[in-house]
């Protein structure tokens, strides 16, 4: 599987203070299922939602946090994108979702087969779940 975590986001949540930091019990944390055609590769340089275009964008689906313990970030259960229809999805990107495109950093990205990626929506639902619920250890 081929993750991408977004630097920017890891060297806040490291300690860095000039970059974005997130809490994962107080923010609104999203995931959104992302067209490659529109938005070519996404690297580990993007920092915010804004870098990955409107046309790029299939899906997004709230996702819940259940516990933050010995730096393991758990997610609830799993995401559903609800009745998703256009075009194919490459990437499952997770972000937190400040309300402005340009100050709500990516945290991390699949783009991998072996995660379900790519997949064509037919208007039904598309379920993520997550390995042992487990969205990024920081050790």
């Amino acid at each position: 599987m081929a993750t991408i975590v977004h630097l920017d986001w890891l060297d806040g949540m490291l300690g860095d203070p000039t970059h974005s930091v997130v809490d994962f019990n107080g923010d609104n944390i999203d995931a959104s299922l992302l067209d490659a055609t529109d938005s070519g590769t996404i690297t580990s340089a993007f920092v915010d939602y804004d870098e990955v275009d409107t046309p790029t964008v299939v899906a997004t689906a709230d996702v819940s946090v259940s516990s933050i313990a010995s730096g393991v970030v758990t997610l609830t259960g799993a995401v559903t994108f609800t009745s998703v229809t256009g075009d194919g999805a490459d990437y499952l990107t997770v972000w937190k979702n400040s309300g402005t495109p340009s100050t709500s950093p990516l945290i991390i990205t699949w783009d991998s087969t072996s995660t379900g990626l790519p997949v064509t929506p037919n208007g039904g639902n598309i379920t993520a779940t997550w390995s042992g619920n487990v969205l990024v250890t920081l050790a």
